[in-house]
């Protein structure tokens, strides 16, 4: 080998699907145990096996495995942790009571009947509470995966411990505490949803699920404490403890740490030319990179407002307001109550359920008004709703009004979570990517306190004061709310959000950004440049850019260089018109052409079409005016000018491009840039020198060449 020869290039080593597929099905040469310990670990792999977070990058089924993985975990995480839930009022009366269960404890001394009522849930949540605090911080620094497995299999743990101590008032709560220590997988699925996604819109979508799902575990925990009510009133904790048992052992093996991710894909998307100037495709909202804490111990504070006054409405307005009015007031008189047991339990199960509809009709009203805005309407509509039930629940006790007061619940009920389902995205639209887990566990914390003591407190009241005198607390804590989330309005990610750029104004994926960028803010690039770009469009049946015209003001000085390069682009022109004259006369289906160029220059949005009309005749008329015209003193001269100048193409505004018009469009299209290339050839501003004449001469020699 000649020694001045450069060394041969060492092979570049290119990922496909298949090497992909190869390395899950071989396991990358780990054994089991070594990857049931990468499961708890962040280790590194060996040399011949790419990073799972790598496949959670190229391939989307394993992208949606790994999210569906999540989503399992949060479902069963929800159930256990509410699968008594139903049989709380039942449980804490005492044992030979009237409505009492056999299995309902002994005493609740020194509790009566609403403080007990509230107390289990409060045991529960004040361990969430303390989790939630660490478990968000813990998982930016030490991972999403390992976290949530430690929150599984603590669940796991903590129901059979609360199943065996099911005897003893004290000893229950006391595991239903550390029951809750482990329960704080919601903020860990909340961060690592925004590791995953990429899009503010993506981000939001997958928060809305996340949330929705939660609620219908909580849904399906009540359903199977009702469907195992002859089981006993503890027997669920056994299911709950099976599922997390299976959700643990699922994500232990199909859920991938998203070690990177975003780092990745921008990177990737960077080398792609599909990052525009650092922002959000969709969005155009970037990460924020320091956290603003006083943005965010406002949407702290507003949330726990919102959750201490959603208190009055779900479980006051139901429990003790509704049980007692529609089942115990019977029961003390040994009559049949209008609303049983089972009824209340069907009741507040099924109330879970109408989270659902609440997530589908948050996104529209988050589009229209903003998160804030949402916010802000979840908490006025709170604060109406409470007091219209309260009225109900006071009146006297009837078939009539219990259907009322069911009918009201279950119709406004979805309305109402609005404000409660804004404050993952804000938080998330605030929150810089190495603190989401930090924020969105903070805030679970926050809640989950503010719904353990709240209630508590609350139940403390109803018996001392009155069940009424708790909700007029709850519905004044509801507007006040409101008030707090106000100044939210104005914070960006919380307020409206920007329209989205439909495609015709946006550059799309493999496009020169650049010169899309400059045709879209109206300057002038080569006429075969923009064709080039609507072409591109065309065939991928994308459509064609939207251009908004500059201000006449704004390029007036610029005139002249546009001026000169109008010859040009007449010229492309006339030459691209034989190109689609030849296109139409040997194509085999001129109706499929036609409807191609009728869907590539249908706007999205009519009135972006309409404004672009609107500029254009503004530029004109203040061209006109400026060049020395008087349009006021004869206008119909200025008409027939233009008429002139601008004679009829075609009538296809209402029909569209057909193959009996396009033909004949076409060629008057040609007449019209014939006639503005020899209008170019001819300058009278300037002596007719002979080089003018041999310029004026090329021009002609060029049209008869194309």
């Amino acid at each position: 080998m000649d020694s001045n020869q450069e060394p041969p290039m060492e092979p570049v080593l290119t990922l496909t699907a298949a090497d992909v597929s190869i390395s899950r099905s071989s396991g990358g040469g780990m054994d089991f145990i070594s990857r049931l310990r990468s499961c708890f670990t962040r280790g590194s792999l060996p040399k011949d096996t790419i990073a799972p977070y790598q496949e959670l990058i190229i391939s989307r089924k394993v992208l949606t495995g790994s999210v569906n993985c999540l989503r399992f975990a949060v479902f069963a995480d929800a159930l256990a942790a509410t699968v008594e839930q139903p049989n709380y009022p039942i449980m804490v009366l005492p044992r030979g009571s009237p409505g009492a269960h056999p299995d309902s404890f002994p005493t609740t001394e020194p509790f009566g009947f609403s403080a007990a009522t509230y107390f289990v849930p409060m045991s529960a949540l004040l361990g969430v509470s303390i989790a939630s605090l660490v478990i968000g911080r813990l998982s930016d620094i030490k991972g999403r995966k390992p976290c949530l497995l430690f929150c599984l299999y603590g669940s796991t743990v903590g129901c059979i411990l609360k199943y065996i101590m099911r005897t003893n008032f004290w000893a229950y709560n006391g595991m239903n505490f550390l029951n809750g220590l482990f329960s704080a997988s919601v903020p860990v699925a909340l961060a690592y949803t925004g590791d995953v996604n990429e899009t503010k819109r993506e981000k939001d979508a997958e928060i809305g699920n996340l949330v929705g799902i939660s609620m219908l575990g909580t849904a399906g925990g009540g359903i199977i404490a009702i469907l195992m009510q002859t089981q006993g009133l503890f027997a669920p904790l056994l299911v709950g403890a099976a599922l997390t048992a299976a959700a643990a052992l699922l994500s232990s093996f199909m859920l991938i740490e998203p070690r990177d991710i975003l780092a990745s894909r921008s990177r990737e998307r960077e080398a792609l030319g599909l990052l525009i100037d650092g922002e959000d495709e969709e969005d155009g909202i970037k990460a924020p990179t320091e956290l603003n804490y006083k943005v965010f111990g406002n949407i702290i504070l507003g949330a726990l407002a919102d959750n201490v006054g959603s208190a009055g409405l779900m479980p006051l307005c139901l429990s003790p307001l509704a049980f007692n009015t529609f089942y115990r007031s019977f029961e003390d008189q040994d009559l049949v109550p209008i609303m049983p047991v089972v009824a209340y339990k069907w009741i507040g199960v099924l109330l879970a359920l109408m989270v659902v509809p609440g997530t589908i009709l948050s996104p529209p009203i988050y589009n229209k008004i903003g998160l804030a805005g949402g916010g802000i309407l979840g908490n006025v509509i709170t604060g109406i709703v409470t007091i219209a039930l309260l009225y109900t629940a006071l009146a006297p006790p009837t078939t009539a009004t219990f259907s009322i007061f069911v009918t009201l619940l279950y119709v406004t009920f979805p309305f109402t979570v609005i404000s409660q389902l804004s404050t993952g995205p804000m938080l998330e639209a605030i929150s810089p990517v190495n603190k989401r887990g930090f924020c969105q566990g903070f805030n679970i914390t926050v809640m989950n306190f503010g719904a353990a003591i709240s209630p508590f407190i609350l139940g403390i009241v109803s018996d001392k004061a009155g069940t009424p005198t708790a909700i007029w607390i709850c519905v004044g804590v509801s507007f006040f709310a409101a008030v707090i989330n106000m100044p939210l309005i104005w914070v960006n990610g919380c307020n409206i959000p920007a329209k989205p750029r439909p495609k015709e104004l946006r550059p799309l994926p493999g496009e020169d950004i650049e010169m899309v960028e400059k045709a879209l803010r109206g300057e002038w690039i080569p006429a075969e440049e923009l064709e080039a770009i609507n072409d591109h469009r065309f065939r991928n049946g994308q459509p064609y850019l939207l251009i908004h015209p500059r201000k006449y003001k704004d390029e007036k000085e610029e005139l002249p260089a546009l001026r000169k390069r109008a010859k040009r682009d007449f010229l492309f022109q006339q030459t691209r018109l034989k190109v689609y004259l030849n296109e139409i006369n040997t194509t085999d289906d001129i109706t499929d052409l036609c409807n191609r160029i009728n869907s590539a220059a249908r706007a999205s949005d009519q009135n972006e079409v309409e404004k672009i009309n609107r500029d254009i005749g503004e530029w004109f008329i203040d061209y006109l005016v400026d060049s020395g015209y008087t349009p006021q003193l004869d206008p119909v001269l200025i008409k027939q000018a233009i008429m002139s100048a601008f004679p009829v193409l075609g009538h296809t505004k209402s029909e569209g491009y057909t193959p009996e018009n396009i033909e004949s469009f076409l060629l008057s299209c040609g007449k019209v840039y014939t006639n503005l290339i020899e209008n170019e050839g001819f300058d009278e501003r300037k002596d007719h020198s002979f080089t003018k004449v041999l310029s004026n001469a090329r021009s002609a020699m060029l049209q008869q060449t194309i």
